[in-house]
Order: C-alpha cells, then sequence, then structure tokens
C-alpha cells in the first residue's frame, strides 16, 4: 500500500513516515500541496495523508484536486491537522472517503485508524 504523507512540519512528517513504514507501508512525502500535487501526477497512490494549513498549496486545495483527478476522485484521503475545528465547515467531506484527525491524536491511533480504512475491520485479528 502506497500512502501520501503531507506535510510542512518536518518532525511531524519524519514521525508519521517512520510510524506508517513500520507497519508496512510504502510512504511518499511532500512539504506542502503544490509538491503533493506534483506527486499525484507523477505516481499512483492508495491513500493521501494531508495537513490543512501549509504553504504554497493548502490540503483544502489538494484535496480538491484529488477530487477533480480521475484516478483519485475514490481515494481515501485523511486530513491531519491542528485547525481542524476551523476548517470542518469549509470542507465537503464525504464520510466514506474523507475522515480528519487532529494533530494531539496520538500518532499510533492515526495508523489503527489508517488500517483499518484500507484493510478493514480485521486488519490486525490474525484472520487471512
Amino acid at each position: 500500500m502506497d500512502i501520501l504523507l503531507v506535510d510542512d512540519n518536518e518532525d511531524y512528517l519524519m514521525l508519521m513516515k517512520d510510524l506508517l513504514y513500520s507497519n508496512g507501508y510504502s510512504v511518499v512525502t511532500a512539504k506542502d500541496g503544490a509538491e503533493a500535487c506534483e506527486i499525484l501526477d507523477a505516481s499512483e497512490v492508495d491513500l493521501i495523508i494531508s495537513d490543512i494549513k501549509m504553504p504554497r498549496l493548502d490540503g483544502i486545495k489538494l484535496h480538491a484536486f484529488a477530487r477533480e483527478t480521475e484516478k483519485y476522485r475514490e481515494t481515501k484521503f485523511v486530513f491531519i491537522s491542528g485547525y481542524k475545528d476551523v476548517y470542518a465547515d469549509l470542507m465537503k467531506l464525504d464520510p466514506k472517503k474523507d475522515f480528519m484527525f487532529d494533530k494531539t491524536t496520538p500518532a499510533n491511533e492515526i495508523v489503527s485508524m489508517v488500517n483499518t480504512m484500507m484493510f478493514g475491520k480485521f486488519m490486525g485479528s490474525g484472520v487471512a
């Protein structure tokens, strides 16, 4: 599973990248939405995780870009932001494919939710 992880906070970006990688994911990183759009144009990912407030191109515009791009129209998109309450009303999210977490959510809980989103409720249960 390939994940695009987008955040302008390099410490948080590396923490999440390492944690996702240690859980078996292939992770590509971008430091803002503009860099993320370039990656999305050049490759394919299974999940996009993005901060909202970033320089050059924010997460809301990145989300719109993904939804307007045929290959990412149905791709699950996770916002992780310290500003989620500020932006929640501005975004049109589809509860089947768009998710939002606060940056205060423990990273291991976010990874657990990513596992559930990507593999369903049986992830980690030992059931094949």
